[in-house]
């Protein structure tokens, strides 16, 4: 034992006896969750907070102030259906919501995976987005998906905006109003939906849930209140290791879903981890899969300076980045792309993972399906853009000589943006 080692433990001793507690390792802890519904919200037509606001008063017991408060409100008419439904629990009414599937008033529409098993899978296109926060007038977003048609909708995080992993009804009222909506039933009912959470629909802003599987208490009910409102081919490890990672394929591409919050550590911790190692494992099994295609879908974006100043994407775990990045090259796995999520506008980029003899990855990355709020274009990108609400759009030809996927930035109105084709000789092995 050395002198350094002999101190350290004497200082432990001394600390402990004089009664004082060790904060256990950052990367241990999860993040404190930091509630978005506690505060009023003006009824301007972007509702993602005025109900919940509502609610959130009713569950807390201030039955008056939320009265008052839908009252108020009701004078925007921004869907009054649901400011009578609060207004009945408020007043007690014996029919009204008890905060479950079965007496909710409205036909809700849940995805349905096993659309379109037959339909062609050498040449299809898949849609995909994040930032789905309910924006009355931006609900027909899921009209201009569903003009489309696409072969699957791929959700990628922040699918509705809950921002309350303490409270189920919370959860469930967010679900449930989506899934209510004749818009969204219409998409729902024709086109398979896949998904995954991020931080608004696992935690709060930015959170992290840490390493452990049952700490904090809240993490197993989220999961729980996710597998009602989705229909994944699997989520995670099952019951020993919770979680919202899957994969699928459509024809010989090769789809893997990513769970980023789970099991995310302390960004600012040591070489901390955005996956877990069970993840990981898995990952690298789903990695070395055959396929024409192999598409990484994150929660968040993968490509670097993205959010600059923040530590809540990749850049954040940049060990666990260029491990993965390195994985590839190792196993000279080819026909690898990103779909990311979670800044508020549509992107492309191409990275540069600096492995000798590896190709460059190509990340397409959309997040503003139904939000209002925007986020600035990032200048390293390909291109950008953040003037409208949009989503992506992503073609994959595997009949031709040299298979291609194109991604295709689409507006609210249906309008196509920026468009970006690249061929599989471009991103494989010599």
């Amino acid at each position: 034992m050395t002198i350094t080692t002999r101190i350290t433990k004497l200082l432990l001793h001394v600390v402990l006896a004089a009664g004082f507690t060790i904060a256990p390792p950052l990367r241990a802890q999860a993040s404190a969750p930091r509630v978005n519904n506690e505060k009023p919200e003006k009824a301007t037509g972007q509702t993602k907070r005025i109900h919940p606001h509502a609610l959130k008063l009713i569950l807390q017991g201030k039955t008056a102030e939320a009265i008052a408060y839908l009252e108020a409100s009701a004078a925007a008419k921004v869907n009054p259906d649901h400011t009578r439904l609060l207004l009945d629990i408020a007043r007690g009414r014996p029919d009204a919501w008890k905060f479950d599937a079965g007496t909710w008033p409205w036909k809700r529409t849940l995805p349905d995976t096993s659309l379109k098993k037959g339909a062609p899978a050498d040449r299809f296109t898949i849609a995909f987005g994040g930032g789905a926060g309910y924006v009355v007038e931006n609900e027909r977003m899921w009209d201009t998906i569903r003009a489309i048609d696409p072969r699957a909708l791929l959700l990628l995080g922040d699918n509705v905006y809950i921002d309350d992993p303490e409270t189920p009804a919370m959860q469930r009222f967010h679900y449930y109003r989506r899934q209510s909506q004749p818009e969204w039933g219409q998409l729902a009912r024709r086109v398979p939906i896949y998904a995954i959470w991020d931080d608004h629909d696992f935690t709060t802003n930015d959170g992290w849930g840490g390493p452990e599987i049952d700490k904090p208490a809240w993490k197993r009910e989220v999961w729980k209140i996710f597998r009602e409102n989705w229909d994944n081919p699997s989520y995670g490890g099952g019951e020993a290791h919770p979680g919202c990672w899957f994969d699928f394929t459509i024809g010989k591409v090769h789809f893997i879903m990513l769970d980023g919050r789970y099991y995310r550590e302390s960004p600012k911790g040591d070489d901390p981890s955005m996956l877990g190692p069970v993840q990981m494992e898995w990952l690298r099994k789903a990695l070395r899969q055959p396929a024409t295609f192999t598409v990484i879908c994150s929660n968040v974006p993968m490509a670097p300076k993205v959010k600059p100043g923040s530590k809540d994407t990749w850049d954040g775990y940049d060990g666990e980045r260029r491990r993965l990045y390195q994985f590839i090259a190792d196993e000279k796995i080819p026909g690898v792309i990103v779909l990311s999520a979670d800044r508020h506008r549509s992107d492309a980029y191409r990275i540069d993972t600096k492995i000798d003899g590896m190709y460059p990855l190509y990340e397409f990355s959309s997040s503003r399906l139904t939000n209002q709020h925007v986020h600035r274009i990032i200048k390293s990108s390909l291109f950008g853009y953040n003037e409208k609400q949009s989503f992506g759009r992503v073609d994959f030809d595997l009949q031709a000589d040299d298979p291609t996927v194109k991604y295709t930035i689409i507006n609210i109105d249906g309008e196509a943006v920026h468009t970006l084709e690249v061929k599989r000789s471009e991103i494989g092995f010599e």
